[in-house]
């Protein structure tokens, strides 16, 4: 893959294979050493002194273990995708260790009477976790944990344009005669690098405190601080005061910091009535810049610079420059010019005439602080006779600031030269009041009564500016280039949705009540049915007048009303004394919604059960069935007069799932548990889309290659078009997913343990394809991952383990669009896409216009555990 510089991936961790060859053969001669070592010196040498020994403090017991050793990876294919999808990297490794201390029963005096710490990862891993605990009995609890996660995303058909794979051609020289030409590949199309990646990194660290936890009053006292940082790949539109699009690098730099204070008091042994207090500080110096990999040209003196327009299918032209200030002998027609002039150094970059379009340096950062303190009084209580309640009443007063927002650009765009706003601010204030009861009521030894009701109410306006941006720009041609050094023309730009310079103020709030009634019924001893009736209110404000009928305009504001009934039945079920059973059905109805594929109609099923056949078999089984509608007419009142409207947009989307499980430990020598589970997440919508085909036009502009657009046809086999001459489909996304795990567990004698395990993950789906050179990637695929490990006991305490596993990840065959046309037409002639001679989903291949994201991955992990 092409480097990104400091966002590169972990490639430098991986050693080439001969490298790592030898790396694996020293690691398992000195681990083989080490442990045989240490058999032999607890076989043939004396107990050590007690003064030799771990120093224990008096009065206390200890044990210690740790797990030491190393990972060999051997990685073929897309390692952009393995460390996606797996991301663990060879060498040595802490694997484990934990550490016991126990006050024995005399120590009354000491300071702590159990304490524990347990860390693992150490050494390399993705993710790394270290937990200490501490108690005294009827003093205080203290729990302490700290994480490290690494998150690494690069799928790359995630926001891809898909330009063609060679990307497109610019001469170099004269148009009419060029000496060479530029692959322009603003994204590298053919690479594995996908528009929006990451390569961040999570650190949290969690301490908790309770004071006297079985007094009357306890305490409790919690403090998280949370930090996310690294780079990642980011798409924008169109750049600040700048002719064209970018891609950006992204530096993220986000923090949180909760504290929590708490007083429990327990008047009864029934009764718990708590007040709380937490706070939130979360800061965001995120910032953007330009990604270093689009600056493939440069300037005359060196500078190098960005052409953008990462997304075209059109080369970059003429049409970015200022004609009238190209120079004499760069611009004789609108097809005899020179842009690129070859590079003055062996391995240069080609030399951009200066009176061409350009980015040379860009930079926004929108500085966040967000402050939310939170009170909450919550109680419990059974005090009275068949009666049981609960509930809380939480109030938050939080301040949104960004205090100061810059975005800057420079470079040239006709006559601008740089564009600056700074100085825009925005502030905002969320008022939440919450409440929620619950109760109980035991009215018979098998009926009970049960209501719970929740509240809440939450306010949220806000107000922002940001300045129109200060230009500075070149006086008319002839000196509309880069390098004009005169006196540059200070201006005023302007910003989109007419916010610029304009205190913009805003609103958003919501308050909803849902009541839950619910009467239960135990029909007898194996049986308890219960039936909720839900109804809900949920008023919703946005904009500026957040009251009165909602206006769906820009921005939209006003208020909208949605009031929902539900029923759920719920059973429990025990057959027999080895069979449990258990299900529910829900059926809910809402009257409005706020977007066009939020649901109306929702139905539920989930069914579970679990049957113990005898000691050595277990059976379980589940099902789960969300499936939702919205088959309104949405916003057509809203459609002016005369004007067709398309619709309705007959949303549908479920969630289904099942699962069978067989657990079998006919003895200690062996076991097998085996596990099935299908999935199935649907989704589809009427749409209107514009498929971006243009037909090969190589006489007018030069270069540009015929792009192929999904075309539909209706029930006729004519062009199926919109009102708006767009393209009408019904998009739709499929991922049917098959998943198998299989382990067998032989332990052939007391020392030695071993399992024998594989898991498949299958996934047969599809999806609408409005580009025509797009595939379905990971909705057809297979990830498999079957593993071997295996442990000897050389002596008590000593443990010797092996594990191999296999990664490896595949995509399926041929997908895309059926139908293709390089036309949007009602008279457009459409071709079946395989048959097509230029790219679509159908004739490019598995991996569509990218690279191929294929893996297969061998690890071999060596370590001994030790206790002492």
């Amino acid at each position: 893959m092409k480097s990104n510089g400091w966002f590169s991936r972990l490639s430098n961790q991986q050693p080439p294979f001969a490298k790592a060859h030898r790396a694996a053969g020293v690691m398992a001669v000195v681990m083989l050493i080490g442990t045989v070592g240490i058999a032999i010196a607890q076989d043939a040498s004396p107990a050590p002194a007690p003064e030799t020994r771990m120093s224990i403090p008096d009065g206390y017991t200890a044990h210690h273990s740790i797990d030491l050793g190393g990972r060999m990876t051997n990685l073929s294919g897309s390692g952009s995708m393995y460390d996606t999808l797996v991301n663990l990297q060879g060498g040595p490794r802490v694997q484990g260790e934990s550490f016991e201390l126990h006050a024995l029963p005399g120590n009354k005096k000491a300071l702590v009477d159990d304490l524990s710490a347990f860390g693992t990862g150490f050494g390399g891993d993705p993710n790394i976790m270290a937990r200490v605990t501490a108690s005294k009995a009827k003093q205080y609890e203290f729990t302490g944990l700290f994480r490290r996660d690494r998150l690494y995303s690069n799928y790359n058909l995630l926001a891809n344009p898909n330009l063609p794979a060679t990307g497109l051609l610019v001469d170099i020289g004269p148009s009419n005669a060029p000496v060479s030409q530029l692959n322009w590949a603003q994204m590298s199309r053919a690479s594995s690098v996908s528009p929006v990646m990451f390569n961040t990194v999570r650190r949290m660290t969690d301490a908790d405190l309770t004071l006297k936890p079985f007094s009357t009053f306890s305490y409790r006292l919690g403090y998280s601080h949370g930090t996310m940082e690294g780079p990642a790949l980011s798409p924008s539109y169109t750049l600040f005061g700048m002719k064209y699009n970018a891609m950006l690098q992204q530096y993220q730099r986000n923090g949180s910091d909760d504290f929590m204070g708490a007083i429990d008091w327990r008047p009864s042994t029934a009764t718990r009535v708590s007040l709380e207090v937490q706070a939130n500080h979360y800061k965001s110096d995120t910032f953007f810049t330009l990604d270093p990999n689009g600056l493939v040209v440069q300037e005359a003196d060196g500078t190098p610079v960005y052409l953008g327009n990462y997304t075209s299918f059109t080369p970059y032209g003429v049409a970015a420059c200022s004609t009238g200030s190209m120079g004499a002998g760069n611009y004789t027609s609108a097809s005899v010019y020179t842009m690129f002039s070859p590079a003055n150094t062996p391995g240069g970059k080609p030399i951009i005439n200066p009176a061409c379009a350009v980015v040379t340096k860009y930079m926004r950062s929108e500085p966040t602080r967000i402050w939310t303190p939170t009170e909450t009084v919550r109680f419990q209580s059974s005090a009275i006779k068949n009666i049981a309640m609960n509930g809380n009443i939480h109030y938050t007063l939080g301040t949104m600031n960004m205090p100061n927002y810059y975005e800057g650009s420079q470079g040239l765009n006709g006559a601008i030269r740089s564009a600056v706003s700074t100085g825009g601010y925005a502030v905002a204030h969320r008022q939440v009041l919450g409440a929620d009861y619950g109760i109980v009521w035991q009215v018979a030894p098998t009926v009970s009564i049960a209501d719970q009701a929740d509240f809440s109410s939450i306010h949220q306006p806000g107000y922002g500016i940001i300045p129109s941006p200060a230009t500075l720009s070149t006086p008319g041609a002839p000196n509309q280039t880069i390098n004009y050094s005169g006196t540059l023309t200070p201006g005023t730009g302007t910003l989109p949705h007419g916010v610029e310079n304009v205190l913009t103020p805003n609103y958003y709030g919501q308050e909803y009540f849902f009541n839950n009634l619910t009467v239960s019924w135990d029909a007898a001893a194996r049986a308890r049915f219960s039936l909720t009736y839900r109804v809900g209110n949920r008023k919703i404000g946005q904009g500026v007048p957040h009251k009165g009928e909602l206006q769906e305009t820009d921005p939209v504001s006003g208020e909208l009303t949605i009031n929902e009934n539900a029923g759920i039945f719920n059973a429990v079920l025990h057959p027999a004394n080895n069979w449990d059973l258990n299900g529910s059905v829900e059926i809910s109805y809402n009257d409005n919604v706020l977007t066009p594929v939020a649901p109306r109609q929702t139905q539920v099923y989930r069914l579970h059960s679990l049957y113990r056949a005898n000691k050595m078999t277990t059976l379980s089984m589940s099902y789960s069935d969300r499936e939702r509608h919205n088959n309104t007419n949405n916003a057509q009142d809203l459609v002016a007069e005369g004007t067709a409207y398309n619709g309705p947009i007959n949303h549908i989307d479920y969630s289904r799932l099942g699962s069978l499980g067989v657990t079998l430990t006919p003895s200690e020598l062996y076991s097998i548990d085996v596990n099935y589970t299908y999935s199935d997440v649907y989704t589809a919508t009427n749409t209107c889309y514009t498929s971006g085909a243009t037909a090969a036009n190589t006489a007018v502009t030069p270069n540009v290659p015929a792009i192929a657009g999904a075309a539909q046809v209706n029930g006729s086999g004519a062009p199926n078009l919109c009102s708006n001459n767009e393209w009408k489909a019904r998009d739709f996304s499929d991922a049917p997913t098959n998943f198998v795990s299989a382990i067998f567990g032989y332990n052939p004698i007391p020392k030695v343990r071993s399992n024998f395990g594989y898991t498949i993950s299958k996934v047969d789906g599809s999806r609408f394809f409005p580009d025509a050179r797009d595939v379905n990637g990971a909705l057809v695929s297979k990830y498999q991952t079957p593993f071997v490990n295996f442990a000897y006991t050389m002596r008590p305490g000593l443990t010797w383990k092996a594990e191999y596993n296999y990664y490896g990840y595949g995509e399926g065959g041929p997908s895309g669009a059926l139908l293709c046309s390089t036309t949007t037409s009602a008279t457009a002639t459409i071709t079946p896409c395989a048959s097509m001679s230029i790219p679509t989903g159908r004739n490019e291949g598995t991996a569509g216009a990218v690279a191929p994201r294929v893996f297969h991955a061998n690890n071999v992990t060596l370590g001994f555990h030790y206790e002492f």
